[in-house]
């Protein structure tokens, strides 16, 4: 029981608690983006009020996107990118092994999170993005008929065809 119980909620409470870091700093940012681009500059990074705008948008979309679960896989590589030019811009000098290492330990679990997904609770089932309704057999023809089966064929409007492991997505349901 608590096993299945983990496996539930586990994921969700994992990129809840990944994503926290980077919406927390991205509001840091987002109050004072001078400071953050004075930041920048001491480190040598040209266009720094540019670059301080750019990491805002990529903490709080990829984190916002992590914790809904929408798209999380892809926000899961956006941030795993990001974190490898945080470690080589700013953790690769004397007395930055213990950033670096947590760094690392945080592309670990964006790792968990790009390969296996956002998990059973996810807001997914809900983005209305053509990718995100592909995923989920949903039709997005330009006839206005969205109440076709999974398969496309018109016999099943309004019905619902999915097996109970579908419906429950056996923990399967990604990002």
């Amino acid at each position: 029981m608590t096993h299945s119980k983990i496996q539930h909620y586990g994921p969700v409470v994992g990129r809840s608690l990944l994503a926290l870091l980077f919406i927390v700093t991205g509001l840091g940012i987002l109050t004072n983006i001078p400071a953050t681009a004075g930041y920048y500059t001491t480190l040598g990074i040209p266009a720094a009020a540019l670059v301080a705008i750019v990491v805002l948008l990529i903490k709080l979309g990829a984190g916002g996107m992590l914790v809904a679960g929408v798209h999380a896989r892809e926000a899961a590589w956006v941030l795993i990118v990001f974190v490898i030019g945080t470690i080589l811009i700013a953790h690769t000098g004397q007395g930055q092994l213990i950033p670096f290492l947590k760094n690392l330990a945080i592309i670990g679990g964006l790792l968990l999170i790009a390969v296996h997904g956002a998990g059973p609770i996810s807001w997914e089932k809900k983005c209305p993005c053509p990718v995100c309704k592909a995923k989920r057999g949903e039709s997005s023809s330009a006839g206005g008929n969205n109440n076709r089966s999974p398969a496309g064929a018109p016999g099943n409007a309004g019905q619902n065809t999915a097996t109970p492991q579908q419906q429950g997505n056996g923990g399967k349901h990604g990002g």
